[in-house]
């Protein structure tokens, strides 16, 4: 999804381009893997929605209501689940994309960080920079993203083949391969091996020496571990939002 444009591991200042589809995709994305952002969806309808729908944020009245058109030219407001406004906000990101200075705005208000449109970016395609705002973040190995957070659908295709190249059975053991029509569509970690059940917490997950009396965790396969271990938190709402400490003091 992400084209990453420089050389070397990311170290906090890097930028990557998103072309106007990834930028949506990426939008999308946030808006489905974390708990609804009521206020997100409400501050990014103005940017997104016709101007004559309105969106009311009212605790008094118990929560979301919207505008929908009225007769003789007056609106009417009806309820509105936080859920089915962000939806509403994708679908009309899908079939009316925004010119790249306002899908700029959008991509600063969802990803908080800075975002600026281009109309240069690889192959000339208009799109939105986004700065990926990691500088200052270090891991603690505190192994809660290890051990809280489920990425057991986020398994890569070249992870797995790089899996295969290397002939790692111990680790191919441990991946579920699922299958459409006679080939493989997708992959599920971590499983217990010769079944279908899901190991409760990463197999390779390893308490390392204890120092100062602060627990630490350390990866087993750390230099071949999946790409979406490896890309963690990738950027620092992601990581705000997945309660990483990486940016402590």
């Amino acid at each position: 999804m992400f084209v990453y444009v420089g050389e070397g591991p990311l170290d906090g200042n890097e930028q990557i381009f998103l072309s106007m589809e990834e930028a949506i995709s990426a939008i999308q994305i946030d808006f489905c893997h974390y708990p609804p952002q009521t206020q997100l969806f409400v501050d990014l309808s103005p940017l997104i929605l016709d101007p004559d729908i309105r969106i009311v944020n009212d605790a008094r009245y118990n929560g979301l209501w919207i505008s929908t058109p009225g007769r003789r030219r007056t609106s009417r407001m009806r309820k509105i689940a936080p859920l089915d406004l962000g939806r509403l906000l994708i679908d009309t990101l899908l079939t009316s994309p925004p010119p790249a200075l306002v899908m700029a705005e959008i991509c600063h208000r969802t990803f908080m960080t800075h975002a600026a449109p281009s109309d240069s970016g690889p192959g000339a395609n208009a799109g939105v920079w986004i700065c990926m705002d990691m500088e200052g973040f270090r891991c603690r190995q505190c192994g809660r993203c290890c051990r809280e957070l489920n990425y057991r659908h986020e398994l890569s295709s070249a992870d797995y083949r790089r899996w295969q190249e290397l002939g790692r059975e111990d680790i191919l053991e441990r991946v579920a391969t699922i299958t459409r029509n006679g080939q493989i569509d997708s992959y599920a970690i971590w499983i217990a091996p010769g079944t279908r059940h899901f190991l409760e917490i990463c197999p390779w997950l390893m308490p390392a020496p204890v120092k100062n009396k602060a627990a630490r965790w350390i990866c087993s396969i750390h230099d071949i571990k999946p790409d979406i271990c490896r890309e963690y938190p990738g950027i620092k709402k992601h990581a705000m939002m997945t309660g990483c400490i990486g940016f402590g003091k």
